[in-house]
């Protein structure tokens, strides 16, 4: 089976802006580490430390890093490698940044959003659709509206999410209970639902695309279970992308890719203060 190229396996997740990036610091690392294919930890710390002394943005070395480990992450994948020598290597960006965390929401908070029942079936499955995707999936209002039903493959149990100007494109996984519902509202729900000849995943009572608006405007009426906070599609990705890091733990690397986003620092907001000071004592390597 012929092996793809490292610039290949980059193209499979990220935009062709940021994947001339990542090569760029993977050719630079790779010119002035002719040994980097057996690297380990303390190598790539050291190495990281000299970048520091070069250069003082931190957002810079976020970028550096997040290349490197996709090298390795390239060389796993490639059998070069049974092991990831700095997969938990990270950099402290400016804490001034920082997501407020504490206006968000917890996972079991966000499920109390899918106890609402509408008095029409049909929209009661649709909404149901729709708040899945923002609550397990993280998707942004407009990532929605752009969704073909073509998107969903219920066959693997993923759905596929486009790239825009400000995130990546990825494949995410149903949970099970997305896919039984999924399933019922495309084969059944939908074509009730439908008035035009359309793509679109998600359609009004009126059996048209959804619109952004729309979307806000069913948020609205579960605003009262939350009465001291700020309820909305934005509010909503924010606390599943700050769950996924802190409740749950994943991987820095891991959360950006489905959250889409193009910059390891854009992800690196949502850590809460007692979770990054258990993170690698890298971050003594890069005073701010």
């Amino acid at each position: 089976m012929t092996k793809i190229t490292i610039e290949e396996f980059l193209q499979q997740d990220y935009s062709p802006q940021t994947v001339k990036s990542y090569m760029f610091a993977i050719n630079h690392f790779l010119k002035l580490n002719r040994k980097a294919k057996r690297y380990k930890y303390k190598n790539i710390v050291e190495y990281m430390e000299e970048i520091s002394q070069q250069q003082p943005n931190a957002k810079y070395r976020v970028v550096i890093l997040s290349a490197i480990k996709k090298y390795y992450d390239y060389l796993v994948m490639s059998g070069y490698r049974a092991d990831h020598p700095c997969k938990k290597l990270n950099i402290k960006v400016n804490s001034n940044q920082a997501v407020q965390v504490q206006d968000l929401f917890s996972s079991e908070e966000l499920q109390l959003l899918l106890n609402r029942e509408n008095r029409y079936e049909n929209l009661d499955t649709r909404n149901s659709v729709l708040l899945s995707l923002l609550i397990y999936q993280g998707l942004t209002s407009d990532e929605i509206i752009r969704l073909n039903v073509k998107d969903i493959d219920l066959d693997s149990g993923t759905v596929y999410i486009k790239s825009s100007a400000n995130l990546n494109n990825r494949r995410l996984q149903l949970l099970a209970k997305q896919i039984l519902l999924f399933s019922k509202y495309i084969s059944e729900v939908r074509p009730r639902m439908l008035r035009s000849s359309t793509d679109k995943l998600i359609i009004t009572k009126l059996g048209k695309p959804i619109a952004v608006n729309s979307i806000h405007a069913m948020i609205e009426p579960l605003k009262p279970l939350f009465p001291d906070k700020s309820l909305n599609p934005k509010t909503i990705r924010m606390s599943v992308i700050c769950n996924w890091l802190n409740e749950k733990e994943l991987p820095l690397e891991q959360v950006q890719e489905l959250a889409g986003h193009k910059w390891p620092g854009t992800t690196e907001k949502y850590f809460k203060a007692d979770s990054q000071q258990q993170r690698e004592l890298i971050n003594r390597y890069f005073p701010l």
